[in-house]
């Protein structure tokens, strides 16, 4: 089994989180789940959570599960929300990973996974990653 390289405990918890807003968003019905691992490949973060939600209120939900899930789970707070007013995309920036929820025309418009096509998803993946 592959093992993603870690660098840190710091960025296991990074994946652990990000495992966390995953598993929340299946529960609640989120779609087409993927995480994306850009570590070393960007200053800005190393992994993006991206799903599809069924309508505008879904995406509310969904964004309000992973913040209370997040801060229970691991103390975490977004460092800002985009989106809010939105019932496109919101976008949980935890600083080391951000949360994509989108509707599916927005997703396949802005086309996240193709933007960043050289990283594998942990959907390609699957079986292989332990966190």
């Amino acid at each position: 089994m592959q093992e993603l390289p870690e660098s840190s405990a710091v960025l296991k918890d990074i994946r652990k989180a990000a495992e966390t807003a995953r598993r929340i968003l299946e529960e609640r019905k989120a779609e087409d789940i993927e995480i994306v691992d850009v570590t070393g490949k960007t200053s800005l973060v190393d992994l993006f959570v991206i799903a599809s939600a069924t309508s505008g209120l879904h995406i509310k939900s969904l964004s309000d599960a992973v913040e209370e899930g997040l801060e229970k789970e691991h103390s975490l707070v977004p460092d800002r929300i985009e989106g809010m007013d939105s019932k496109n995309w919101i976008l949980l920036d935890y600083n080391d990973f951000v949360v994509h929820l989108m509707l599916p025309e927005q997703r396949e418009f802005y086309d996240l996974e193709h933007l960043w096509s050289g990283f594998k998803t942990q959907r390609q993946r699957l079986g292989e990653i332990r966190f």
